[in-house]
């Protein structure tokens, strides 16, 4: 599933937004903010300040189709009414420690679920989806217990599945009933609709890139505190049975059925005014970038993630670095940091992955490396030059994901996915060698397989290529591999 978002900002809008913020200080994102008290009651003046502040740079759409600044329309009585409603709920979680006073904060306080104009949303969703009055919400398991009872809730709705379309996350809760269908979006806005109305600290996770598999994935995250989280997918998966990185659970094939993670961002609701993605949001959203400045990164709570710093590589003149990842053929952003703003660290960078380090710029300096799983950082060396063997060239991530989306009987999936999993080379087919140069692929030379096995007769330079049948005009949707330290490592 592609994760789409539409561009929520205009410029005049901005920059007034920026002035009045920075009057009222939005850049606070500690846990701090006096909101819950020390004997774990709520500060209604500081909560409502708190989100009338934020309210500044949240932004909407409505009816009409049209952005606008939330602070301009949400009503002093529906914050107020948001915050009894809020803590009436989490109370129990919070004297118990169950949650933390920053996912409340962060993940039930919030006035608002999505992009949608809808800020009276919880009295509706609870005549719809109430826990049971005997739950008892007072530890972690119960939590998780009731998370779990609103998905099942949740699934027996069976919303059948569409195409993904931006509407979506501006949808409100009562839009979506309405609609009665959608795509993953649909469903975890949902899910997030009714945990937030019964407490439960919940909101969405995604992945706008995965290195593998065209296309990106939300789901939905019950976050306990600051590190713990668990992930479930609203109205499929429930907590303990998801597994984001998993593309069909039930094959047990590792190697071959699951995604490659290079970033996952939480959706947040706390500005932050220092953020890149808010500094250079005009730049960034013309690339493609779906994270913004509320956003929270937490790739290294999915796969194991590196540090990868520019210091030396660019200089304190540079306005904008950014991260992409080779995905099927292109490339795309996922990250972005502001060495002139004293950023120099590409944080939380997942493993497993080719990635590009970049400016703007098409002249800019760029940096070519590759993340193996174990976390190893490995550089292209031009003057090594090595042959080309392989065994496989089946793009079993991209079929597996085709499948799992066109089939729903389980059995049929696994059927069908293991005979790609073993799936080899034909003997005596002739395939054409492809090699990725300034954006587009060119041929090098077409070999036939002999025992299953084909092997190209001229030295190669490293660098990306793929390899398809002699008579394949689809070659954009094969699966690509690198050659790097005279060996090939598909990605």
């Amino acid at each position: 599933m592609k994760i789409q978002k539409t561009s929520i900002f205009n410029k005049r809008k901005l920059l007034l937004a920026l002035s009045v913020c920075s009057l009222v200080s939005c850049s606070d994102k500690t846990n701090n903010y006096g909101i819950i008290n020390s004997d774990k009651s709520i500060n209604y003046k500081n909560a409502f300040e708190f989100l009338k502040k934020n309210a500044i740079l949240n932004f909407h759409i409505n009816a009409e189709g049209v952005q606008e600044q939330d602070s301009k329309w949400i009503k002093d009585a529906d914050i107020k009414e948001n915050i009894e409603l809020s803590y009436d709920k989490s109370k129990e979680l919070i004297h118990s420690d169950a949650i933390s006073d920053y996912s409340f904060i962060n993940f039930v306080l919030p006035y608002k679920v999505n992009f949608s104009d809808d800020f009276n949303w919880r009295q509706m969703v609870l005549k719809n989806y109430k826990l049971p009055s005997n739950y008892t919400l007072n530890s972690e398991k119960s939590v998780i217990e009731s998370v779990n009872y609103l998905n099942n809730k949740l699934k027996d709705v069976k919303m059948p599945y569409s195409d993904p379309f931006p509407q979506e996350d501006y949808w409100s809760f009562a839009q979506l009933l309405k609609e009665n269908k959608g795509s993953d979006i649909a469903m975890v806005n949902l899910a997030n609709y009714i945990n937030k109305a019964n407490g439960l600290p919940v909101t969405i996770d995604y992945a706008p890139v995965w290195g593998n598999v065209n296309g990106g994935k939300a789901w939905n995250a019950l976050v306990l505190n600051e590190k713990k989280s668990f992930p479930f997918s609203g109205g499929t998966e429930n907590i303990g049975s998801f597994n984001p990185s998993r593309i069909i659970n039930s094959i047990k094939d590792s190697l071959h059925n699951s995604y490659t993670i290079t970033k996952v961002y939480r959706r947040g609701f706390v500005p932050d005014t220092a953020s890149v993605y808010l500094k250079y949001y005009k730049t960034l959203s013309k690339m493609g970038f779906t994270s913004t400045y509320s956003d929270i990164d937490v790739t290294d709570q999915y796969t194991k993630t590196i540090k990868y710093n520019v210091n030396g590589f660019y200089n304190d003149k540079t306005e904008l670095g950014l991260l992409s990842v080779f995905c099927f053929n292109k490339w795309l952003p996922v990250a972005a940091i502001s060495p002139k703003h004293k950023q120099k660290i590409f944080d939380k960078v997942g493993v497993g992955a080719l990635y590009l380090v970049h400016t703007p710029e098409s002249s800019g300096k760029k940096s070519l490396f590759y993340v193996d799983k174990t976390g190893k950082l490995l550089s292209f060396d031009k003057s090594k030059k090595s042959l080309i063997s392989i065994s496989q060239v089946e793009s079993v991530a991209e079929r597996m994901k085709n499948l799992a989306s066109q089939h729903k009987n389980p059995a049929d999936i696994r059927l069908l996915a293991e005979n790609i999993i073993h799936s080899k080379l034909q003997d005596g087919a002739s395939y054409t060698l492809y090699r990725f140069t300034d954006g587009s692929w060119e041929k090098q030379e077409t070999k036939s397989v002999v025992s299953n096995k084909l092997s190209f007769k001229t030295l190669y330079q490293d660098g990306i290529y793929l390899a398809a049948l002699e008579n394949d005009t689809q070659i954009n949707s094969k699966r690509p591999f690198i050659l790097i330290g005279g060996k090939v490592v598909f990605i």
